[in-house]
């Protein structure tokens, strides 16, 4: 798959990387049909998050469809339409009850 990659500040390109896998049971694989990159992705571009290294698959936010789900997922299931956002809330753990997303 591609996948945009920061190279460091001012730098970045795409590249081919390999497909996603299950690794844990709350995990599930999006097929991205759109996406972009917003401003924090901006911010690493441009060199200012000195964490950020290089190698870092940028864009975290799009819509797609559920490709594989873990054994844990319950609200989800293959082919569902989704919208990734970068703020998320699993809704069960004790932050989520608390609506502190």
């Amino acid at each position: 798959m591609k996948a945009l990659v920061y190279q460091g500040p001012g730098k970045k390109a795409l590249e081919e990387r390999p497909k996603p896998t299950i690794a844990d049971p709350t995990d599930a694989i999006v097929r991205i049909t759109k996406t972009t990159i917003c401003g924090t992705d901006l911010h690493i571009l441009k060199g200012d998050v000195a964490t950020c290294t290089p190698g870092r698959i940028l864009g975290h936010e799009g819509v797609g469809v559920i490709d594989q789900v873990g054994a844990s997922v319950t609200a989800f299931k293959a082919g569902d339409r989704v919208l990734v956002s970068c703020i998320s809330a699993c809704g069960k753990c004790d932050y989520c009850r608390k609506q502190m997303y």
